[in-house]
């Protein structure tokens, strides 16, 4: 005997089934709690949700109720096919009264006992996603009240359905980018820096877009940007081998022209048909000078230390990957301490429609009302990229060259490594206070000699870090290492000769022991005088 299920108002049913909490659900909670309320509002003993796969030919279980086999087991309905794939072909509510006499292609359907069911399209702006079916264990008549019910039920849940998948595409898309960037900007010594990374607000795959910033040695910093062309899992993958190249031919002492030679040769073995525009800069601090090749990519610009921003006169090359013969050439510009460097890509300033310049302007416009980098980016990201939602991928560096005060204080990893860096930036602020090359040198000596101690003694193996505060005052200079360690008695006959050599260089040269570690103070009076 056919049971018949009293209709209920459509009205409230579907504000049960659909309501705006659902909106705030991940997808895989979504599609749980909804089929938990279409069993309840349809008194079903089954519900199931299949989405159509990329090559939408195929549809696969991702959530079902009393049938959870189907999501187990990875059940696959061809399209046309069976109950489920000839909802998907005909985009119209199916009803099967009696499943003993039907075509049903999922043997589980049969498994469970279900003995009737009704099914309808998932339909998003006239393209269809999936099929939403419910079943009982008892032979039911649905009726057509049953049917719209259920197909408005699966209409709304078809929107949500598809802005929550949109929205977990969108969320590991932009994981899987952000890993392929830098992890966090490493902190360079006389340098403020800040980037940002946004995929496009529609974008569901990867982005080409990228930003670099590293020391080079010898106090200069390189910093780089690209934009590689196209979209997906090459242009991504492809973005992080031309990043990694471009580090690789960098740390090898390349100058900045033989840099982009090399990456334009790799990228015409490794994908000929790909091309992409990029810029690499090298900064020098100490001589406030600024290095660029530029291959085909948006002018860098800078903002003076007064305020006055001003794009980069750059002649520039061709974009990487036009020919494996390409020719690039160095240009050389001041960079005076103070001043903010800011690399972006197209996303920022190109709007559809309208001139390249008046995008240009805009971001000139608006970076001469900064001097904080953080500020700048922050306010480029709310003005210029849609709020956080730009219609094309953005990646944006900035970096100021700081300029020096009174008070230099700067944080290193406890590694030899750090030793080069830190003599120059040392020497770039004595150099600013008026120290001869002379006192220059033997300061430098002496408080590298300390912070080797700090490097070599103070900790067990693992990742530590010391500090180097330098204080000009009163025609004197006082350079303060200060590390989390114990400094241990030197091993060997040949160690040891550390204290004298500061002894010998400085004016006075004090060790304090704390239960929080070592601090060496070092002090000389610049000018051969005496200190006020």
């Amino acid at each position: 005997m056919i049971a018949l299920v009293p209709e209920r108002p459509a009205l409230a049913e579907l504000q049960r089934m659909t309501d705006a909490s659902l909106a705030y659900l991940p997808l895989d909670d979504l599609l749980t709690e909804l089929l938990e309320r279409v069993t309840e509002v349809l008194s079903s003993d089954t519900a199931a949700i299949l989405m159509l796969e990329e090559n939408r030919q195929t549809l696969r279980a991702r959530a079902a109720k009393g049938i959870e086999e189907e999501v187990e087991q990875g059940v696959r309905i061809p399209v046309g096919r069976g109950f489920a794939g000839r909802i998907a072909a005909e985009r119209r509510p199916v009803v099967i009264p009696d499943v003993d006499h039907a075509d049903i292609f999922n043997p589980i359907l049969r498994q469970k006992g279900i003995r009737s069911l009704l099914g309808v399209p998932l339909i998003v702006e006239g393209s269809i996603i999936g099929v939403l079916h419910v079943g009982t264990l008892t032979p039911r008549d649905f009726t057509p009240a049953d049917r719209h019910l259920l197909q408005l039920a699966g209409d709304r849940a078809a929107l949500a359905i598809e802005h929550a998948r949109l929205y977990e595409q969108r969320r590991v898309t932009e994981s899987v980018q952000r890993s392929l960037l830098p992890q966090a900007l490493e902190p360079i010594a006389g340098l403020e820096i800040a980037a940002r990374y946004l995929p496009a607000a529609s974008a569901t795959g990867l982005g080409g877009d990228w930003y670099d910033v590293f020391p080079v040695g010898g106090g200069r910093i390189g910093v780089a940007i690209g934009d590689v062309v196209g979209r997906g899992l090459p242009a991504a993958t492809l973005m992080a081998q031309l990043r990694t190249a471009l580090r690789a031919y960098a740390f090898d002492g390349h100058p900045p022209a033989q840099v982009m030679e090399r990456v334009n040769r790799m990228l015409g073995h490794i994908a000929p048909a790909t091309m992409t525009t990029a810029a690499y800069l090298v900064l020098d601090p100490e001589d406030q000078l600024l290095t660029m090749v530029s291959a085909g990519h948006p002018p860098p610009l800078v903002v003076d230390p007064a305020g006055h921003a001003r794009f980069v006169p750059a002649s520039g090359g061709v974009a990487l990957g036009v020919s494996r013969a390409s020719r690039y050439f160095e240009e050389r510009f001041e960079l005076r301490s103070g001043s903010t460097l800011l690399l972006y890509t197209d996303g920022v300033v190109e709007v559809r429609g309208e001139p390249l310049d008046a995008g240009l302007e805009r971001l000139r416009a608006l970076a001469e009302r900064h001097d904080d980098v953080e500020a700048l980016c922050d306010e480029i990201v709310e003005k210029l990229a849609g709020g956080g939602h730009p219609e094309d991928d953005v990646a944006l560096l900035a970096a100021r060259a700081v300029a020096f005060g009174e008070r230099l204080v700067t944080h290193w990893p406890a590694q030899a490594e750090a030793l080069a860096n830190l003599r120059h930036v040392l020497r770039r602020w004595l150099r600013h206070h008026g120290a001869t090359d002379d006192e220059t040198y033997d300061i430098t000596v002496a408080a590298q000699e300390a912070c080797a101690n700090a490097v070599e003694h103070a900790y067990a193996p693992g990742p530590e870090a010391f500090e180097v505060e330098a204080v000009h005052a009163k025609g004197a200079v006082e350079v303060t290492i200060r590390d989390g360690g114990q400094s241990r008695r030197a091993r060997g006959t040949h160690r040891g000769r550390g204290m004298p050599m500061m002894e010998a260089l400085m004016d006075s040269v004090h060790v304090q022991h704390t239960s929080d570690g070592t601090a060496v103070v070092l002090r000389r009076v610049l000018g051969g005088g005496q200190a006020a």
